[in-house]
Order: structure tokens, then sequence, then C-alpha cells
């Protein structure tokens, strides 16, 4: 006897006897067995003065096939009277579908059903054949992206509306919420950081993707933490409904949330990479990303190095890595630094690395110097005093008016001498002073004059002015 049988054997001599006692009317519900099955109907026998029937295409099942035989026991539904009685399988069916439904609305009982469709602010859910309605914020507590892709699958539901007539109206929400409580309850016992887990994909955020792994509780592996490699997105590399392996990084109870990482199960190919690495070695790269400060550059396989604007000209200023640079260009470069703990690699050109390196200061204080203007800035001017090694002269040691200009005055090239007032060999600088000179020119000056007066005795006299002008204008 099926599942979709009406009364047992026990409880059909009690129908029987109440339906030969009485007039049957529609909407009675009988139990009776199948006596004969023709073209289009099939004979029942209920217990009452005449046979009543059952139109066939009730009696079959989605293949087509009949689902019962002769001797089955079923239920039914009285339809009509009036020629014969007819019976209907399918509302008997309904009838006691709609009552079990009435009775878990009643008791909040949660019941299974199906997505079939998506439409206007929800789902379109069967159950038990009968249709329901899920409003879209309460199937899985969550914005769906792609809702579409929950059709076909199975939830428990609560039913929050009941009408025969309507259909009834289901939720998820409270059930969400109990499965979420009883985590957060189990979450530190079941859950220990570093603990590796299999998950699936549930949904694709910008910021990273959320995974269930199991028992209610559902973690997150941020952006960053999906590959070694660069991912942009997470759909770059994950899908709904995949099967992840994960380590648990952080748990917080409280909250019911846990942080995951499919990197930390990943050998680090940064570590690899440095590992044979130091600073001052040229290695090679390719440009994969230009931004405002500097060119990312990568050196290998999840391995990037940070090419910053002012390591790309020793001699010119950049104002844009783009002006420069283009994306996929292979490049030559030196190594400036390597940051394990943060992992992270400064790259310089090689002329700003042979820029960069330590200078001999051969000079001293005192020294008097000549070499060409390098650069003229608002400060002052830097004169090369020797190989590659660049003074400053700030304006007011230029010896020229206030407010002059400079750029003008010294053009890039010109030769200029100059006295050296400040050494500091720690920051490889020097500092430089025109008027230092001057003021040494006259101070020798004055030093021959004064030794030629003592040598010689002046036949006239003059004023000390008059006499020192004579002297200097010989």
């Amino acid at each position: 006897m099926s599942d979709q049988e009406g009364a047992s054997a026990s409880e059909q001599p009690a129908l029987e006897t109440s339906f030969s006692g009485r007039t049957i009317k529609p909407g009675d519900l009988i139990a009776g067995t199948i006596v004969k099955i023709t073209g289009s109907v099939a004979f029942v026998d209920f217990g009452a003065r005449s046979q009543g029937y059952i139109q066939l295409a009730e009696l079959r099942g989605p293949d087509g096939e009949l689902v019962v035989q002769d001797g089955d026991t079923v239920q039914a539904e009285v339809v009509s009277t009036r020629s014969g009685v007819e019976l209907s399988y399918r509302k008997a069916r309904d009838s006691q579908v709609l009552n079990a439904l009435r009775d878990a609305w009643k008791n909040q009982t949660p019941v299974e059903g199906r997505i079939v469709g998506v439409n206007k602010g929800g789902f379109e859910v069967r159950v038990d054949g009968i249709r329901a309605f899920c409003p879209a914020s309460h199937l899985t507590g969550r914005q769906l992206s792609e809702p579409a892709r929950e059709v076909g699958n199975t939830y428990p539901f609560r039913i929050t509306e009941f009408s025969e007539t309507k259909g009834l109206v289901v939720s998820r929400k409270d059930l969400i919420e109990a499965e979420r409580r009883h985590a957060r309850e189990v979450l530190t016992e079941r859950i220990q950081v570093g603990e590796r887990l299999q998950g699936t994909v549930t949904h694709l955020k910008d910021f990273g993707a959320f995974v269930d792994i199991g028992e209610g509780v559902e973690g997150m592996i941020h952006v960053s933490e999906i590959s070694h490699a660069r991912v942009n997105h997470p759909s770059d590399a994950l899908k709904v409904g995949e099967a992840v392996e994960v380590e648990v990084l952080r748990i917080e109870p409280q909250k019911g949330r846990v942080a995951l990482s499919m990197k930390a199960l990943e050998s680090n190919p940064f570590r690899d990479y440095v590992r044979e690495k130091k600073v001052g070695d040229t290695v090679t790269g390719t440009v994969d990303r230009l931004q405002d400060f500097g060119a990312f550059v990568k050196l290998a396989e999840g391995v990037d190095g940070l090419l910053h604007i002012s390591g790309i000209k020793a001699n010119e200023r950049v104002e844009n890595p783009a002006d420069v640079l283009e994306v996929g260009q292979e490049l030559e470069l030196v190594i400036e630094k390597i940051d394990r703990e943060r992992e992270r690699i400064g790259l310089l050109t090689p002329e700003v690395a042979e820029a960069k390196k330590p200078v001999d200061i051969s000079v001293k204080v005192g020294d008097i110097v000549k070499g060409p203007v390098t650069r003229v800035e608002k400060y002052g001017v830097f004169i090369e005093i020797a190989d590659r090694l660049v003074g400053l002269c700030p304006n007011p040691e230029m010896a020229t008016d206030r407010n002059a200009d400079h750029r003008r005055m010294f053009p890039i090239g010109t030769e200029l001498e100059v006295k050296v007032v400040e050494v500091d060999r720690h920051k490889g600088r020097v500092r430089l002073s025109r008027k230092a000179l001057l003021n040494a020119d006259e101070e020798k000056a004055m030093a021959d004059y004064k030794r030629k007066q003592k040598e010689e005795v002046p036949k006239a006299l003059g004023t000390f002015g008059d006499l020192l002008k004579d002297f200097l204008n010989k």
C-alpha cells in the first residue's frame, strides 16, 4: 500500500458502515478499493449502494504511468453525485496536505519547500505541491546578487501566513537566526585558530568571499587572503558553490565572525623569492600597474616590487610614471630595500641606484673648488665640485643682490669658483659659499698690502682707502 493511500484496513469497515447508512454529498472524504480500471476511469468500491469513479488522469504520475492498480486502497473526495458518484483523488490529497500545513502554521513547525522561481520581491516556493511565496529578505538573511541561482534549492521554512485560496507565505528568517545563535554558542568549542577546514562558497562581495564551514557557521575570506597572487575581485578566483580548503585566522564569538584564509595554505612566493636576494642585487621585472606615486613591477608569480617615482630618473624630475613607463614594459632594476615583515620590496633604476651610492668626499672646509652649475632651485645653486660630488651654495652665500634671478645669472653648466664652508660626511653633504671666496680675496689683498707697507716706506701718504685702492689697481 503506497503512502498516498487512505485509510488503513482497520479503518475501512467503519467507513463502509458510515457511507452505507447515509447519503453522501460533495466534499465528503471516502476511503475505498479500486475494483476496476477502464480506459478513462477507475471504479472505487467505498461501501455505499453504488460505486464511485475517479478520472484516470488524476491517478497518473509525472511520467504518465498509473500510480495505482486493481485492489489498491485510496482516499478520495466526493466531487459530484448527479450522474454517479464522481470522486477526486487529487482533491483528497490536497485536503490532507492543506490540513497538515494548517497544523504546521498553527504550531510553527518547519516545513520543507523547494524554490521553483524568482519574482518581484521574492521567490516562488512549492511546499508539498502547494504554492507559497518567500520574501527576498527572508530567504538567506542577506542580499543576494544572483537570486536565480537559488532556483532548485530546497530549504526548511516556517509558514507565516496561511490561506487555502491565496496560498502560503513562508520565511526562513527565524530559522536562520536560531542557527546563528547555535553557531555562536558552539563556535569556540568546534573551531580553533589555525585549523584547516573544508567549506563551500556561498556568496561573493567586492571585499571577500563567504564560506559555509558547516553547522550553520559561515566564515569570510578577505580578498587579500584568497591568494598570494593579486586578486582584484573574489569572482576572479572563486565561484558560488565551489568547494574550498581554508585555514582559520581569527574567531570573534560575540559577533559570530570567523576570518578564513586560502593564502595561508599556499607556499609563500615572497619568502621563496627574497631567500636568495639581497639589497643591491640586479633583478628583472615587468610593469604590472601604474600609480601616481610609482609603478608596481611583477618580479615573479605572486611577487611585486615598488618602483617609487623618485627612483625612476636620477637627474630629471618625473611628474607622472605613465610619462616614462607603460604596463607590460620589461625593466632591469636594483633592489633598494627588502621589508620581510610587511612583504615589500623597494626598487630603483640602475641610474638612480648609481647616483645614490655613497660619494667619497675628498674636500675639506676651507678648500677653494671650481665646477659647473648642475641645478638651480629657489633656495640655492648646486655645483659639481668633483666626480659625482655636488655641493649646495645657498642664496645668501651667492654674493648677489637680494631677489636676484640665479636661473638667468647662472645657467646650467656655468663654471663657478667657491669655497667649502661645511662638510657633513655622514649625510654626504657639502655646503659652499661664493661670498666667502670673495671675502677671502679681499682679506688676502689686505694682508698683502700690509706686508708690502712694512717693506716699503711711501714717499707721499694719502688716506688709507686711497693707498689700498692704489694697491689693488696695480
